[in-house]
């Protein structure tokens, strides 16, 4: 079943550091307009104040540096803070925008150096966030979650995406009509044909740069032991089992 993004960023949130102002042992994650908390480690707190605007936008004041903030029409909640790399003495902001669906949820990230605010980067969600410079990133697909990695550049003052060439997917499905596997995505030269009736195993995704999900190559294990590659659309056409949601 579906998990709703905003409920997996507030478990997250509190993986990563307890909010702005709080005890040791606090787990108050909800987000708030207006703190004080040391950003940049030097033992002095800063006054941190979110004014949500129309359309999504929204202001961002630490201390006295003041940053614009779009979250393309999105509502703007307010923020939290984490803690992205327990290694170093810095703290993040985390503002939370909330769309119509999960989807269209959206995290922004800012650091703060001491002279000024720093856009790290947006994400869809915090789903884990452990401390060690890495934010896993889960994003629906339909019938399973993708999973992106984000490593922090304390230098740069950003938040990278991780190329990844496949991604895990680990389902399995019931063949409802038999259909080819490619012996690769591109060409036309077949490997096998699945049997009706059969279990394949659906064990990773190639998303294209543009497309929607119909265009995914999903690599396929068929009961047989044999792997080739089946298009999204082919895929749901011609299994049943797939834990389809939302």
């Amino acid at each position: 079943m579906k998990t709703s993004l905003l409920a997996v960023l507030s478990s997250a949130v509190l993986l990563a550091a307890a909010p702005a102002g709080a005890q040791p042992g606090a787990t108050n994650d909800a987000p708030v307009k207006s703190s004080s908390v040391d950003l940049d480690g030097d033992g002095k707190p800063e006054a941190v104040s979110l004014t949500p605007g129309a359309d999504g936008k929204f202001t961002l004041k630490v201390g006295a540096t003041t940053l614009q903030g779009n979250a393309a029409g999105n509502e703007v909640s307010g923020f939290t803070v984490v803690d992205l790399d327990t290694g170093d003495t810095w703290k993040e902001l985390l503002v939370h925008s909330v769309g119509d669906v999960d989807d269209d949820h959206r995290f922004f990230l800012y650091g703060y150096d001491g002279r000024g605010v720093k856009a790290l980067g947006d994400v869809r969600a915090l789903t884990e966030a452990k401390g060690n410079g890495i934010v896993l990133v889960d994003t629906w697909m339909g019938f399973w979650h993708r999973r992106e990695k984000y490593a922090l550049d304390r230098k740069a003052w950003k938040l990278n995406r991780v190329p990844q060439e496949l991604y895990a997917v680990g389902v399995e499905a019931t063949v409802k009509k038999s259909f080819p596997l490619a012996q690769a995505r591109t060409g036309a030269a077949v490997v096998a044909h699945t049997a009706q009736g059969s279990k394949v195993q659906v064990l990773a995704a190639s998303i294209p740069a543009k497309g929607d999900r119909d265009d995914v190559w999903y690599l396929v294990k068929s009961s047989s032991g044999l792997l080739g590659w089946v298009r999204g659309k082919a895929l749901l056409e011609s299994t049943e089992g797939l834990p389809l949601a939302g």
